[in-house]
């Protein structure tokens, strides 16, 4: 039945003819578009293809259609063809075409207001879509107004539509190459930004980057169903959904114990407890699927293919499907880290190793005990340099190690950091690099696996061998995606200094709208101080330490088994750190970055009552306890060094075999300006020189010395 009349709707004013009509085909459909100079939409439409039909009728003098597409979240998968991609591009930039994808709901309101070239109106509810497959075994009812444009009932229909928009829709289709294209001036590299659109490959990352890229987003989702809390039912036929999640099989008698209290009763990894604050799930059957089509021949996803393919996974000729341990240990074996990214959306600290996953961020605030208990599991480890070690320099190495373990639990965090200080400040001077130097005996590879334990529930306990890192590997650190500090043992100076990716490893390619994250580098070596640009860029650490290293040692075998009883116990630490990053987004202050996990510990130590040991670094103990500086002032001490100034210089004499000097001029900051000539080093700085050099506790122990060195040796 159609149904036409003439109608004044109380309170809009002018009058409006109003139809009722079933709608039977397509085509009388877009009958009621004829004329059309413009058009307003909520409705369905499968493809945008649709929408230029309606720019390319023959009577067409439509100049701009605004859609709300209420069934697509996404619509590039719609596009297949360059053509059609270039037109699409030409109309957004033009403002001819708006194209609103919808957020969170499915919008099955269908609405259209089309104003006509002699200023008409025809407002359109009922459930025509703007879909051909509708069209082909239904029939739809709709209700028209026709009116003046501007009119009383057309502005109210104007803001329903608006409303739509603004509730539903946050994404602009063609908005992002649009934006690309724009930015370039040659043709054939425009071509090739839209053919890769078109692909849905990220057109300003690698092959590498886009391919762990997409495993993230993938893995994202996988965090997401291990952070849902469901209900659970015996019987999987009355269960809502059904997830392959599994909690991790309970603690057995013989796993480790953990820091906490009472954490006996948690599930574990490998029959040993997780601590309180730690989620803990199993995700033995979740795939990964990856598009490979648009890639290069003998590219990286082909060699890709037959690594994952040994570990499972099946190899299509447009896809690959790899069980998540197949590629956690792929990204292992390659790279010496695992998968580890902060969700920002929730402040959660993910973790995939294998099969095992970790929400490595805590729910509720910790105890005082639970604090009390971790603290002293540091602290314990900490003070292994009394028991065990040998050092003139107990407190200052002390204060090291545990400033090491804070930069430890800040890495995860870095791009954060990296997001605020952009474009402010040279990013490789202000997201240093952790250097930790020391005899072969020092204990470096016992904190570095006391470290990577910490960050990763015990599920990680070594990086890379030196050996095996050189500038491929560290350039692939900024393509796989992951926040979990790269640690790699015992490397030389001299192999650092040749490596020089690791000048720019942030300013020559991070950019705050980077889909891959990038992890921070830990470096442990023998070597005491590799040049002055990896100086610059780098938070140095001297563990100036000897433990028992061969079993003919005094105290060899009690040394190990005190070490690995702290060791193996479970600390949550790092869920509590993470939440208070997270939930108190202390990365925005873009004041600090350790010093903000410096002040979360001093915060757990007043919430746990626990008195703060006298070496806990209040202050960076690399700057407090600085190793150059002891090594100074001894010279002066012994009457090895006699100083002169010469107009606005500072000549360093020293008693000393030349090659004995550069040691002394490798200890200073760059800022001094040092150069060796002979048997002198001249400071160019020299007013810093005396600041550095008269600060208190240089000789690193718990008594003061005497201030006011260089003052006296000067006269």
């Amino acid at each position: 039945m159609d149904w036409t009349t003439t109608i004044n709707l109380g309170g809009f004013g002018n009058s409006a003819e109003m139809e009722w009509e079933t709608v039977k085909s397509w085509d009388s459909f877009t009958n009621y578009f004829d004329g059309a100079v413009h058009i307003d939409a909520v409705t369905y439409c499968e493809s945008p293809e649709l929408l230029l039909d309606l720019f390319d009728r023959s009577d067409s003098q439509l100049g701009g259609m605004d859609v709300l597409v209420g069934n697509r979240e996404e619509y590039q998968s719609s596009v297949d063809d360059a053509s059609v991609a270039r037109q699409l591009e030409r109309y957004y930039r033009e403002d001819k075409l708006i194209v609103r994808l919808k957020n969170r709901k499915v919008v099955h309101s269908k609405l259209y207001r089309i104003v006509k070239e002699d200023e008409q109106v025809t407002l359109i509810a009922g459930s025509a879509n703007l879909s051909y497959n509708s069209w082909k075994n239904q029939t739809n009812s709709v209700v028209v107004f026709r009116t003046e444009a501007g009119s009383q009932l057309d502005q109210q229909f104007q803001q329903w539509i608006d409303d739509h928009r603004e509730r539903y829709a946050d994404e602009v289709f063609m908005e992002d190459l649009a934006e690309e294209l724009e930015a370039l001036d040659d043709e054939e590299e425009k071509e090739r930004r839209i053919e890769l659109w078109i692909d849905n490959r990220d057109t300003q990352l690698s092959e590498q980057g886009e391919i762990h890229a997409n495993v993230g987003d993938e893995l994202e989702e996988l965090g997401n169903e291990v952070d849902r809390v469901v209900s659970v039912s015996d019987d999987p036929d009355e269960a809502d959904e059904v997830v392959t999640i599994e909690p991790e099989e309970p603690a057995g008698e013989n796993g480790s114990d953990s820091v906490a209290p009472d954490a006996d009763d948690g599930v574990s990894n490998g029959g040993e407890p997780t601590p309180e604050g730690v989620t803990a799930a199993k995700t033995p059957e979740y795939t990964i699927t990856l598009s490979t089509q648009g890639y290069e021949n003998d590219g990286y996803v082909d060699q890709m293919k037959n690594d994952l393919k040994r570990r499972g996974a099946d190899v299509g000729a447009d896809a690959i499907t790899t069980p998540v341990e197949g590629y956690t240990n792929y990204l292992q074996t390659q790279y010496d880290v695992p998968k580890m990214w902060v969700d920002e959306d929730v402040g959660r600290v993910h973790l995939q190793h294998g099969e095992h996953h970790r929400i490595l961020t805590a729910d509720h605030e910790p105890s005082p005990e639970v604090l009390d208990a971790a603290l002293e599991n540091i602290e314990d480890y900490v003070e292994t340099i009394d028991r065990w070690g040998e050092t003139n320099n107990p407190r200052a190495v002390k204060a090291h190690m545990y400033e090491g373990i804070l930069y430890g639990l800040w890495a995860p965090f870095v791009n954060l950091y990296a997001r605020q200080f952009y474009g402010s400040v040279t990013l490789d001077n202000a997201l240093q690099y952790l250097y930790i130097f020391g005899e072969s005996d020092a204990g470096k590879d016992k904190f570095s696996e006391f470290v990577l334990r910490l960050v990763s529930d015990d599920l990680v306990r070594g990086g890379a061998d030196a050996d095996d890192v050189g500038k491929n590997q560290i350039r692939s650190l900024r393509n796989i995606d992951t926040v979990f500090p790269y640690v790699v043992s015992d490397i030389s100076k001299q192999k650092i200094e040749r490596i020089d990716t690791l000048r720019n490893f942030w300013q020559d390619s991070w950019h705050p709208s980077n889909e891959v994250a990038y992890p921070t580098v830990i470096f442990t070596s023998n070597d005491s101080r590799p040049n002055d640009w990896f100086r610059n860029r780098a938070k140095m650490l001297h563990f100036d330490v000897a433990f028992p290293s061969n079993p003919e040692d005094e105290g060899f075998y009690k040394a190990q088994e005190d070490l690995n009883e702290i060791l193996d116990a479970r600390n949550p630490i790092f869920s509590y750190v993470s939440r208070r990053i997270l939930d108190d987004e202390m990365y925005l202050d873009a004041g600090g970055t350790v010093d903000d996990v410096r002040q979360v510990f001093l915060d757990f130590y007043e919430q746990a009552g626990r008195e703060q040991p006298k070496y806990f670094p209040e202050e960076p103990a690399n700057r407090r306890f600085n190793i150059g500086k002891r090594k100074w002032r001894q010279a002066c001490e012994r009457g090895d060094v006699e100083f002169e100034r010469r107009e606005d210089h500072l000549i360093a004499d020293f008693d000393l075999e030349p090659h004995e000097l550069y040691s002394y001029r490798k200890t200073l900051p760059t800022k001094m300006r040092p150069e060796k000539s002979g048997r002198n080093i001249i400071v160019k700085n020299p007013d810093d020189f005396e600041e550095w050099l008269d600060m208190d506790d240089l000789t690193a122990n718990d008594e003061d010395s005497s201030s006011g060195i260089l003052g006296r040796l000067l006269g």
